[in-house]
């Protein structure tokens, strides 16, 4: 699922968001809006209940999608959890009034759980892009001048924004990149495009071991060209839960290692 900025600076995210979503059936004028909201301070509500309630509030949490991990730390939310319908001048009027971001989330399910799973899910990329621009933010600056910010680079940018499998072709790119680099001999542009791939690993799950796929895909000749093709089926593979293979995978990944 992509995640779009129709409003405010997708470099700088403002940590207060008005996210919208479409479902192609029948909206007509109307859109699907939450309000996302990246809390500064990071709160565990469980801190704050009495314990009688504690465990029947995290199976409410639990039942309603995790909205808060279960009721583990919150660090940011969408309100209401499940999308309502209103105009888009409404929402346009209220992000202009409000001085909020304004995220097009794209076209979902229309039902309470597609629009509730989407709901979660741009949530926590936009919390991440917010993050990540907060961490090039300059510590101990006082409020007697502007602060100069060390912007993300487009390439993270654009993986902050992309789903899983999004990122998961992109590495596919640039495998086919660095093999073709590897071919030619171009020993400069092949260090360049590892660094990129271990880059953009880190922002996938330790799952993909894009590290190690790295390291065999750098290898020279067919070892090198068949372990990149291996673990690229496998990162698919997993990404689409598709786990009956997985064991000949990782059999052939370990014999040409081995080589």
């Amino acid at each position: 699922m992509a995640l779009r900025f129709e409003r405010g600076d997708q470099s700088r995210p403002s940590g207060h968001a008005l996210l919208y979503f479409r479902t192609g059936s029948n909206d007509g004028d109307d859109v699907h809006v939450t309000y996302v909201v990246v809390l500064p301070v990071v709160v565990n509500p469980m801190k704050y209940l009495p314990p009688a309630f504690a465990s029947q509030i995290a199976a409410f949490a639990s039942q309603i999608g995790g909205l808060v991990g279960a009721m583990g730390n919150l660090d940011a939310v969408p309100l209401p959890p499940i999308p309502e319908r209103i105009s888009r001048d409404e929402l346009w009027r209220l992000a202009a009034y409000r001085d909020d971001d304004v995220l097009d989330g794209g076209i979902v399910s229309g039902s309470v759980e597609g629009l509730m799973t989407a709901a979660q899910e741009a949530t926590q990329r936009y919390a991440e892009s917010y993050r990540l621009a907060l961490a090039h933010v300059p510590v101990g600056e006082t409020d007697t001048g502007p602060v100069e910010l060390v912007a993300p680079d487009d390439d993270t940018l654009r993986w902050v924004f992309m789903d899983e499998r999004g990122r998961i072709d992109e590495l596919t790119k640039l495998t086919g990149r660095l093999r073709d680099s590897i071919d030619s001999g171009d020993a400069l542009h092949t260090g360049e495009l590892a660094t990129t791939m271990r880059r953009l690993g880190a922002h996938l799950p330790e799952k993909y071991r894009v590290a190690e796929m790295v390291a065999g895909a750098v290898r020279a000749g067919t070892i090198g060209s068949n372990l990149a093709q291996l673990y690229l089926e496998r990162c698919y593979k997993l990404c689409s839960e598709a786990y009956e293979d997985l064991g000949r995978i990782d059999r052939e990944i370990l014999r040409f290692e081995s080589m």
